[in-house]
């Protein structure tokens, strides 16, 4: 069964809005990849898992886990919509690739920490 998960976007870091504006004119940001932070991990996303991406404590977006595991590279490092020069949870090099599948999404999630990834709560 896939599991969900909860993936922390830092307002002050990720440009959500030019993200939607690409997404709707440009079909290859759709597979994005996203850093693995620098928590230690028991479990980590799985192909087929689900992902909703948390900005300001709502979901903005959800996709679908692409790659098994975290990949090791800095494509998450590259994306235009990443801000600022020192992005602390991107320094690992550590990666998944996922599909997103819809944006403009405004749903209340209950506070959930401060970890990049996470399991969504039940």
């Amino acid at each position: 069964m896939p599991t969900s998960w909860r993936v922390m976007l830092n307002p002050h870091l990720w440009k959500q809005d030019k993200y939607e504006e690409d997404f709707a004119s440009r079909p290859e940001v759709r597979c994005l990849a996203q850093s693995k932070g620098n928590c230690h991990m028991i479990s980590c996303p799985k192909k087929g898992d689900t992902a909703s991406f948390v900005l300001k404590g709502k979901i903005v977006m959800r996709g679908v886990v692409e790659s098994d595991g975290f990949e090791h590279g800095t494509a998450h490092q590259e994306h235009s919509c990443n801000d600022g020069a020192l992005r602390l949870h991107a320094t690992t090099p550590q990666f998944a690739w996922i599909r997103i599948e819809e944006v403009g999404l405004s749903e209340n999630i209950c506070p959930t920490g401060r970890r990049t990834w996470a399991k969504m709560p039940v």
